[in-house]
């Protein structure tokens, strides 16, 4: 697919990179790993006037402070594989990361990048979603902090305003008691999930204290399920296929990959399979 002519700009700073957003005369989208952008490109599903590079700019930094995680936006996925004091103490990120795409995406693939695109099937998302993860957005004049659950806004979309990029996100680190779980289904590892489930659980003489679960792949964005989270409000591993039930809420779409049924009786299946990883783990933690 031959994509009609465009400006290239390669971006001095992230203000700089802003600035030139604001400034586009036509449609403007920045790239950074390109794993998202290009192939909607060569698909001829996107046509722009000018592509703003920011490799060499956007933060591939990483650190802990006061029980929080930093990441800067320009990590690639590859980064958060890599065994680390920092990785290590969130596991549920690298677990997520290890479904993403082939080697050669995650080399280049972008936290931000994936976020920014807001793929309801993507894995990242989904887990900045259970993690309560915030968000650290600027326009090169400002900044500003949005959690997951406020930025994942519907298919592809964003809360992204026109002149502002994804700058770095901010995860707690996994406390005493909790454990984690991540539980997918796709046609094969590294496909698009069909659905997805991503769960936190403290606990504390076997039971569990406190939990959080959301969903991919099966709605219009990512999502906690409060209501699931409460019914297991003190059960046991062994207790939870029977406190899960059919799970309200969902909006999953049929393709040809699934049927909207199938991809609901995956979500409950999913979401059974990574809780009860994730309170194994707590169990032990």
């Amino acid at each position: 697919m031959f994509v009609k002519p465009f400006r290239y700009e390669r971006a001095e700073s992230l203000a700089h990179a802003c600035e030139l957003l604001r400034s586009a005369e036509g449609y403007a989208k920045v790239i950074a790993g390109g794993q998202s952008l290009l192939p909607l490109m060569n698909l001829g599903l996107l046509e722009l006037d000018l592509l703003i590079d920011i490799s060499r700019v956007d933060d591939r930094s990483s650190g802990l402070e006061d029980g929080y995680i930093t990441l800067g936006a320009g990590l690639r996925h590859g980064d958060l594989l890599l065994g680390s004091p920092v990785m290590d103490r969130q596991p549920l990120i690298p677990a997520a990361a290890a479904w993403i795409g082939s080697s050669r995406i995650r080399n280049r693939g972008t936290l931000g990048g994936s976020l920014a695109h807001s793929d309801p099937s993507a894995e990242l998302p989904l887990v900045m979603t259970a993690l309560g993860a915030e968000y650290t957005l600027t326009n090169g004049t400002s900044e500003r902090t949005v959690s997951a659950d406020e930025f994942h806004v519907s298919y592809f979309t964003s809360a992204l305003e026109e002149d502002e990029l994804l700058a770095s996100v901010r995860v707690p680190v996994l406390g005493p008691g909790w454990g984690w779980g991540f539980a997918e289904v796709a046609r094969r590892k590294g496909d698009f999930a069909l659905a997805s489930a991503a769960a936190l659980a403290r606990v504390a003489d076997g039971r569990v204290v406190e939990a959080r679960l959301a969903l991919g792949g099966v709605h219009e964005r990512p999502m906690r399920f409060g209501a699931v989270e409460s019914a297991i409000s003190g059960a046991t591993a062994d207790e939870l296929g029977a406190r899960v039930g059919p799970i309200e809420g969902l909006a999953p779409v049929s393709d040809t990959s699934a049927s909207a049924e199938h991809r609901a009786h995956l979500a409950r299946v999913l979401a059974v399979r990574a809780l009860t990883d994730a309170v194994r783990r707590g169990e032990a933690a």
